[in-house]
């Protein structure tokens, strides 16, 4: 059977990126993936970000460019499109969801962690700041679709918010959205990709993991996983397991907010958050 034809990549980006090959895409939310063969770098992710611009993520390619691993290497960027390493996989959350959760949840944990040791030293301008970042958080919860005990939820998390934010430590820069997704085995082992790249407390970095894998909610939205996620990340990562999932609470109820266009009063993360907030006053 033919494969149906691949949609034609710009001319002006094969020029742009010396591009020899396309050899297959992907669609994600807000881009374009196209596997390219090139003639600097051979096989290669061509990210081409549909809105014309990199929105969120503009700041995360300086932040991976300026590290020796273990990131995805950073070739070339434009305007509205980048080109990077190609990570063949599979990413750690492909392999939490063929039964090897506890191997994933130690790699990224490990990723991080060998990230840190070089985000010290770094001095990149332009980064966000993790009180912008959280700005849609600091709305009034009566602005939101809630209401009852879903509303005081997430009112208790604002206000863990707001307390972290006032008293961040270990400042530095952050890829900002380091997740079992955002890992993919590389030909030297897993590499990260996706960065945000964000400023400020460096126990944030793993603060979104808890809301993955995707597919797993059964799993990981139990107490008892939780409880040793946080315990296996702060060894490995060298932070507190409290303060990890008092991270983990903001950035959960940051989530939601940035849904609010949605029904939250029956978003399953609402769940996850109580039982967050649960854990994190027993460590």
């Amino acid at each position: 059977m033919n494969r149906p034809a691949l949609p034609a990549l710009p001319a002006e980006l094969i020029s742009t990126f010396q591009i020899n090959r396309v050899l297959s895409l992907q669609e994600v939310p807000r881009a374009q993936i196209w596997h390219v063969e090139t003639q600097r770098h051979g096989q290669a992710a061509l990210k081409l970000y549909t809105a014309g611009h990199m929105g969120n993520e503009a700041n995360g390619f300086p932040f991976l460019a300026a590290l020796q691993g273990p990131v995805a290497q950073i070739y070339q960027v434009a305007q509205n499109a980048v080109l990077m390493e190609w990570l063949p996989g599979p990413s750690l959350g492909d392999i939490a969801r063929n039964g090897g959760r506890a191997e994933a949840d130690t790699a990224l944990a490990q990723v991080a962690a060998d990230i840190h040791t070089q985000t010290k030293a770094l001095k990149l301008p332009g980064l966000t700041p993790l009180a912008a970042w959280f700005k849609a958080l600091r709305a009034p919860a009566a602005d939101l679709n809630l209401t009852g005990q879903a509303r005081r939820t997430v009112q208790q998390a604002q206000s863990l918010a707001e307390a972290l934010l006032a008293n961040q430590e270990d400042l530095r820069p952050l890829h900002g959205d380091l997740h079992h997704e955002n890992i993919r085995q590389g030909t030297g082992g897993y590499c990260a990709f996706d960065a945000k790249g964000l400023i400020g407390e460096r126990c944030y970095e793993l603060a979104n993991a808890f809301r993955h894998p995707k597919g797993l909610e059964q799993d990981i939205y139990s107490a008892d996983l939780i409880a040793r996620r946080a315990g296996l990340w702060g060894q490995i990562f060298d932070v507190s397991p409290k303060r990890l999932l008092q991270w983990s609470c903001a950035k959960t109820a940051l989530s939601l907010v940035w849904r609010q266009g949605a029904d939250l009063q029956h978003d399953p993360e609402l769940i996850l958050l109580e039982r967050l907030l649960v854990q994190h006053s027993r460590f």
